[in-house]
């Protein structure tokens, strides 16, 4: 006849079992889509102009590792790989650029390999990934997240052939309690709006060109 602390070490040893099974890596890849997150326009840094149109062409990935950003490691081993926009970091990287553009009520498009298209724009933007990375690292309760990038930027005017080049970092932490993916997803995107944040609070726009700002303030 089992006695209650049989049960009980039976109990103990399903629950220990479930626990074990969920904070384990498979070693498959989660793939993230980040999106821009729609927030109110702010007075801060250089203003849309009406008649002004962006050009923006796919980044150039120069990360060392392209096939992923990174990972969760699991309380008890293993883990979980990160990917976002099915490997095509800078095609992504360029549409989170455009979202943002437009959300702010810039005139911005996706460039293409129509050269007509680039003549008749103001600005070209493009910009090479240096490193993003996002890693999750879970222990008894909790998982701390970290995302980190950086982008050489270069805005090239059409009008004068002048271009502005800039490198630029951002990087953002959460702790969750129970992990998802969505929480990845979204840090992400925080970060990259920190990003292009950076980008344009650093740019003025006069006769229809970007220009740097401490560079018209000298």
């Amino acid at each position: 006849m089992k006695t209650p602390s049989t049960y009980l070490r039976l109990f103990s040893c399903l629950a220990g079992a479930l626990i074990m099974s969920a904070c384990q890596g498979s070693g498959h890849t989660i793939n993230f889509d980040p999106r821009a997150l729609a927030s109110p326009s702010t007075n801060v840094g250089v203003q849309p102009d009406s008649d002004l149109t962006i050009l923006v062409h796919p980044f150039l990935d120069a990360r060392p590792k392209q096939d992923r950003l990174g990972s969760r490691t699991h309380l008890w081993g293993g883990a979980t790989h990160f990917s976002a926009w099915n490997g095509k970091i800078s095609e992504g990287m360029a549409n989170l650029a455009i979202e943002y553009l437009q959300d702010r009520q810039w005139r911005a498009s996706k460039g293409s390999t129509d050269e007509s298209m680039a003549s008749s724009s103001d600005v070209t933007l493009t910009g090479t990934v240096l490193s993003l990375n996002a890693n999750a690292k879970s222990g008894f309760g909790f998982t701390d997240i970290a995302v980190e990038m950086k982008v050489r930027f270069e805005a090239k005017n059409m009008v004068t052939g002048s271009s502005v080049r800039m490198v630029l970092g951002a990087n953002g932490s959460d702790t969750v309690a129970m992990f998802a993916p969505k929480d990845v997803d979204r840090l992400i995107n925080l970060v990259a709006k920190d990003l292009y944040k950076q980008l344009f609070q650093d740019l003025i726009v006069k006769d229809k060109a970007f220009h740097l700002r401490q560079e018209n303030q000298t």
